[in-house]
């Protein structure tokens, strides 16, 4: 018995001995190869090839090619030629390694057009073929689409530029008298997920005013990179506050983190603003108007990709009142309360910095100082702005260590009239169209059509998209104890992006 149990002892000494060997010597399996580098469509010219060249996460064995179910090819890399027909190929691409294979599925279609590839929400420069070269009267056609929310930019020579919100195949046609071609454009998803938002403040100055240094908030140290920074954090996405552009020609830079296409009869853009209606006005039958202070809207796109607006590259909207007012609903009344309906183009304002932010004597009314700061117009023209007794700070731009600023831009006619002929009820009246803080956010007249933009010389252009938007107050007026007319904005918003379908307004 005791040689039994000795025998049975070893016998289970060795099972666990082999057991944990077992456990030891395990050979974990191999991670599985996979594959990336590959779009899920490609689009070759009959006759031309395409080299496919993916990327392979972990070891692999092999890589076999497989096109309409028939293998052709065992390599890293392989070349698809397209043959002389235009024809649909699926190809499949299958990454082996020890007991493991990893596929992917993907699409080649050819043709006997050029094809060009972009992403959504971007301008792509397109040339025509060779045969256009030194041309001078070439044409560009959009002949099929998959979206109407497109812009083809025809500048008539023989590149033009082309933007899409959505995804797809698009066909154009290029033409120069008798000489005829088509080209394809496919557009894939920016792999970038994109906001219908502002993304970025590049630049923010207000002129003085009466909410400057309080909408964003000034701290003594704050410099002008700070404030613009603060501005941005008060701007920048969805959830957007209420900044100041003070009065007249304060301004603030805003930026996208995509091209806002112009599409044709549509309205493109809006800036959010505080405008809101009168309640109470005792004028008759009068037009939209309460508190309405238009800011003068400028665009730009990244011409040279750089990523920020440079100065040759802005052109302005042109808002109903931007070279008269007299077209305006208001304008004989405004004409009647002997405002200054004048409409200056190239205006320039210089403001100085306060001498003193401590009224002398007992305030007057809502008068706390009333030569508070000293401005002068290239106009000949000069005054005192005054410093209101309902906000007490001061309403130089706080950052600024010049003793003088001086602001460049157009200057609107007077929209504000006191309807009650007693200083009392002050009603700014609404220009028709093509201004931020003109209209409520709600109102169709809020949205910005880009093909509204001309050049410095007033002539219309035809812009792809926009990248970048400067708006500043268009307005210089002192309504008693309302104060200054004064642009604010919040929100930005990419219309197209958000789904919204606002036709434009054509002259």
């Amino acid at each position: 018995m005791n040689n039994q149990n000795k025998i049975l002892g070893y016998l289970v000494l060795v099972l666990v001995l082999i057991s944990s060997c077992g456990k030891k010597d395990a050979v974990a399996p191999e991670a599985a190869p996979e594959i990336s580098g590959l779009e899920t469509e490609y689009y070759v010219v009959v006759r031309d090839s395409v080299k496919l060249s993916p990327v392979v996460a972990s070891r692999v064995d092999s890589l076999v090619w497989v096109v309409n179910g028939k293998r052709v090819a065992n390599a890293l890399q392989y070349t698809f030629q397209a043959p002389a027909e235009p024809a649909g190929y699926s190809v499949i691409v299958m990454a082996y390694n020890s007991g493991n294979i990893f596929q992917k599925v993907f699409q080649i279609t050819t043709g006997r057009f050029l094809n060009w590839q972009t992403t959504t929400n971007a301008i792509l420069t397109i040339a025509a073929p060779q045969k256009f070269a030194g041309k001078t009267d070439v044409s560009w056609e959009v002949l099929s689409a998959p979206s109407d929310l497109y812009r083809l930019s025809d500048n008539k020579t023989s590149t033009a530029l082309f933007s899409t919100v959505d995804r797809g195949t698009y066909q154009l046609s290029v033409s120069s008298g008798n000489l005829v071609d088509t080209l394809l454009v496919t557009v894939r998803q920016a792999a970038k997920l994109q906001s219908a938002y502002i993304a970025k403040v590049f630049d923010y100055l207000p002129a003085p005013g009466q909410f400057v240094n309080e909408l964003p908030k000034y701290t003594s140290g704050d410099t002008y990179e700070t404030m613009i920074a603060k501005a941005g954090k008060e701007l920048v996405g969805e959830d957007a506050n209420t900044i100041t552009l003070g009065g007249w020609g304060g301004y603030v830079v805003l930026g996208f983190d995509h091209t806002i296409v112009n599409v044709a009869g549509r309205r493109d853009f809006r800036i959010w603003g505080n405008a809101f209606g009168a309640n109470a006005n005792p004028r008759p039958n009068a037009p939209f108007g309460g508190s309405c202070e238009p800011g003068i809207v400028m665009v730009a796109y990244d011409k040279n990709k750089n990523g920020k607006p440079d100065e040759d590259e802005w052109y302005e909207i042109k808002g109903s009142g931007n070279f008269s007012a007299e077209s305006e609903l208001w304008y004989n009344a405004a004409v009647g309360n002997k405002n200054d309906v004048r409409t200056f183009r190239n205006y320039e304002m210089t403001y100085s910095r306060p001498a003193t932010e401590t009224p002398v004597g007992t305030p007057q009314n809502y008068t706390s100082i009333a030569n508070y700061i000293a401005w002068a117009d290239n106009q000949s023209q000069q005054g005192y702005k005054i410093k209101n007794t309902f906000h007490t700070q001061s309403y130089y731009p706080g950052w600024m260590k010049d003793d003088k600023i001086t602001y460049k831009g157009i200057r609107l006619a007077n929209n504000s009239i006191d309807e009650s002929g007693q200083g009392s009820y002050y009603v700014l009246y609404a220009f028709r169209y093509g201004y931020v803080d003109n209209y409520p956010n709600a109102h169709d007249n809020s949205g910005i059509d880009i093909d509204w933009a001309i050049d410095k010389n007033g002539n219309k252009v035809n812009l792809p998209g926009i990248d970048f938007v400067k708006v500043y107050n268009g307005i210089d007026k002192e309504n008693g104890w309302l104060g200054e007319v004064s642009t604010e904005i919040s929100r930005g918003e990419d219309l197209h992006l958000l789904g919204a379908k606002i036709a434009t307004i054509v002259e």
